[in-house]
């Protein structure tokens, strides 16, 4: 398997499981369970997070310079941060509206990654 290959692939294996991380960690504080008391949940997120931001940097690299297509993810991952960070700061409707359109975010950053297409999948609705 070729460097850029595995690079991609564990980039894809880190953006995974920093979904199932956000879902399990804003499930957990729906239900009032106090999860940031324990390690596990404290350490593995940024862990992770720092795998990912490694390998997504690694592949800018190996692709040769950023591409537009690649800011339209960085500024659509900084409104994931801070809407998922919300959803998992507040209760009730507030974390169901931020924690929702944390989702979203997602769901756009991935049909961007997918299409190489800055406007992901906004462009196929118009």
């Amino acid at each position: 398997m070729s460097l850029y290959l595995f690079i991609k692939h564990l980039h894809i294996a880190s953006v995974t499981l920093s979904l199932v991380l956000f879902l399990a960690r804003w499930w957990l504080q729906g239900q009032g369970r106090e999860w940031r008391r324990q390690a596990f949940w404290r350490l593995l997120p940024h862990i992770n997070d720092s795998i990912l931001l490694l390998a997504a940097i690694t592949l800018v690299v190996l692709w040769g310079g950023l591409r537009v297509w690649m800011l339209s993810k960085i500024a659509a991952l900084l409104l994931y941060i801070l809407l998922g960070r919300q959803a998992l700061r507040t209760q009730g409707r507030t974390s169901l509206f931020h924690g929702t359109a944390a989702l979203c975010v997602f769901a756009f950053i991935v049909s961007v990654a997918l299409t190489k297409n800055p406007g992901g999948i906004l462009v196929s609705w118009t």
